[in-house]
């Protein structure tokens, strides 16, 4: 859509609250659901999956697991923040009871299959542990006059715990929360481009600039606490799906969902393509990618997100013409350029630090036969469509 046409539709201003999107947390809920106060009736779950490093430990997780109770209850009656938390609960059981033992599960018992289906039909997301309860729901801040941030923040659920889970999980929180200015700069930008106002978005661009750097500063210290041996021995074990998997080739059997009708079902692993920070920004800048595997999976993702955010990304996607009124202006405003560029150049040296990251911590770590190192927990090959998604990104900058 060019801007004469944005301009001839009117259309209405893009808010962040719209999407469930603050200009203080970005993504990261307001009020983490891990704090919930959740009924009686769900303490044994609780109590379970607050004890999971240790009953994972014992070896006898699936008899735990399929000796607790299931919980009927009317779940819309809860409200989002409470069912988030439920949904992390059942994920984390779910996951659990699949990866806790070998072999992998093929049935997940219907006392966890039914309620986390019913809670995950509520919240519009596939019943499977995905990005949003594995981080962005999964931390509390320690000092509350204080930013989220590493050194201020904890993660409260975990599989096996200690450092090096921990330390992954926060570095995504840790981004996640750094990313809150350049998502709020996005309102900025598009209606500077319906008004024709060159200095708002520059602005903004300065901004999101500005945050970027802090991502990537972030993501570059995710060695300091998370080793690549644990990582891919004891930590991305659990997060595995049940689709491209070759431990499950079928997929997994939900027991009693009678939306399933008995048939396996095939979801990706979690992953932080599940975020939607990346495909924000692409949107934004206008950063295309030509079809390929990769492009596809990444589509896929958005189903894995939260609602509101996937039609964030689905909105700036429509309405972001950034590139085209950069190039329009950028002679007489040449700063204009190298904001847009030095945006782009960032985002680029992101996925270069993505691309490090995938290399050291899955793909040179010895392959398993469940823990495929050429395949990343969402189920997909990576290393050759992230170096051309890299590529793709910077063709994008403006000569």
């Amino acid at each position: 859509m060019s801007r004469l046409e944005l301009k001839e539709k009117k259309i209405t201003p893009f808010k962040l609250e719209d999407y469930d999107v603050s200009w203080e947390y970005g993504f990261l809920p307001i009020h983490p659901p891990v704090q919930s106060q959740l009924p009686e009736v769900f303490g044994p779950l609780q109590e379970t999956v607050a004890l999971l490093p240790k009953w994972l430990s014992t070896g006898k997780i699936r008899q735990i697991i399929e000796a607790m109770p299931e919980v009927t209850v009317n779940y819309l009656s809860l409200g989002e923040r409470r069912l988030r938390r439920l949904m992390q609960i059942y994920a984390y059981l779910a996951h659990a009871y699949v990866w806790g033992q070998q072999p992998p599960a093929g049935v997940l018992p219907r006392n966890i299959a039914v309620p986390f289906h019913q809670i995950a039909q509520t919240l519009s997301r596939p019943p499977v542990l995905s990005y949003a309860s594995y981080a962005m729901d999964n931390w509390v801040r320690i000092d509350q006059t204080r930013p989220v941030e590493i050194g201020n923040i904890r993660v409260v659920q975990n599989f096996l715990g200690g450092l090096d889970e921990d330390w992954f999980i926060l570095i995504h929180i840790d981004i996640e929360a750094k990313a809150a200015p350049a998502l709020a700069a996005i309102p900025i930008i598009l209606q500077g481009i319906v008004k024709a106002d060159v200095n708002a978005v520059s602005i903004a661009l300065e901004q999101i600039k500005q945050a970027w750097l802090q991502i990537n500063a972030a993501m570059g210290r995710m060695g300091e606490g998370c080793d690549p041996y644990i990582y891919y021995n004891r930590v991305r074990p659990f997060i595995h799906g049940w689709k491209n998997n070759s431990a499950l080739p079928v997929g997994l059997i939900y027991d009693g969902v009678a939306a399933y009708g008995g048939d396996p079902q095939q979801f990706r692993g979690e992953t932080g393509a599940q975020s939607g920070v990346v495909p924000t920004m692409d949107a934004l800048f206008n950063i295309v990618h030509k079809p390929d595997p990769l492009r596809a999976y990444l589509l896929e993702m958005r189903d894995y997100m939260p609602p509101q955010h996937r039609a964030f990304v689905e909105a700036v996607e429509s309405r972001s013409t950034l590139r085209e009124f950069v190039k329009d202006h950028m002679d007489r405003t040449p700063k204009l350029k190298a904001l847009y560029n030095d945006c782009v150049s960032l985002i680029d040296q992101f996925r270069t630090l993505h691309l490090d990251f995938a290399a050291r911590y899955i793909h040179q770590q010895t392959a398993k036969a469940s823990n495929d190192p050429n395949v990343g927990t969402g189920g997909t090959p990576f290393m050759g469509y992230l170096k051309k998604h890299r590529d793709e990104c910077r063709d994008r900058l403006l000569k």
